[in-house]
């Protein structure tokens, strides 16, 4: 009979991997997998599989036949090397991986290598995605005068404090928000919050 192991993986000590468990656990009832060995880890997914618990499982603990449950292919390796390399041992030594969220089967079958690099492939495109809005995110704060995306009302740099001083007195002589916006090449929604923070006695 096969053992069944679960491997669960979070890169921070604060997150949460009680939605991993339960998911595995059901996934594991719901196919007659009994008893599950939870193989918990807190690691960043960059750090090679070798040097995390999911090395030792392949490598060490786990036998031919058995079958080891992650909920994602991200959860097991962060690139497609790392997921090459890692579903070679395992096919190497008879070991089956089961993604369940997405119900693969990786094992030493072309069939299971091929949705490996898919996957791995994707979680790598994925990254990026994340990279690229976080990015476009920092770019549209700065634009609009919020340093490090800083929400309306936090007491952060603005963009026209430096010039705070010619702002003023061009204020004090009454020239519109809208004017003053386009003068010193901000939008006017910025230009209110700046005045409102500096020349509140004053209106704006």
């Amino acid at each position: 009979m096969p053992n069944y192991y679960a491997y669960l993986r979070v890169s921070r000590d604060t997150q949460d991997v009680a939605n991993q468990r339960l998911g595995l656990l059901d996934y594991a009832n719901r196919q007659g997998y009994a008893p599950v060995v939870m193989v918990e880890d807190t690691v960043s997914r960059s750090l090679p599989w070798r040097e995390r618990l999911i090395g030792r499982l392949l490598t060490e603990q786990a036998q031919r036949g058995d079958i080891v449950l992650t909920a994602e292919v991200t959860r097991i390796a962060g690139s497609p090397m790392q997921v090459f390399s890692l579903l070679e041992v395992a096919a190497e030594r008879g070991i089956t991986i089961i993604v369940t969220k997405m119900g693969l089967v990786l094992d030493a079958s072309l069939n299971g290598q091929i949705q490996a690099a898919m996957f791995g492939i994707a979680s790598m495109i994925e990254v990026e995605f994340i990279r690229a809005r976080t990015r476009e995110g920092l770019q549209r704060a700065a634009a609009e005068g919020r340093i490090g995306g800083r929400r309306p009302g936090s007491t952060g740099r603005l963009k026209l404090d430096p010039r705070k001083a010619e702002v003023g007195e061009l204020h004090e002589l009454c020239v519109s928000t809208p004017k003053l916006a386009k003068r010193f090449g901000v939008t006017e929604k910025t230009m209110r919050k700046f005045l409102a923070r500096h020349f509140p006695k004053v209106g704006g």
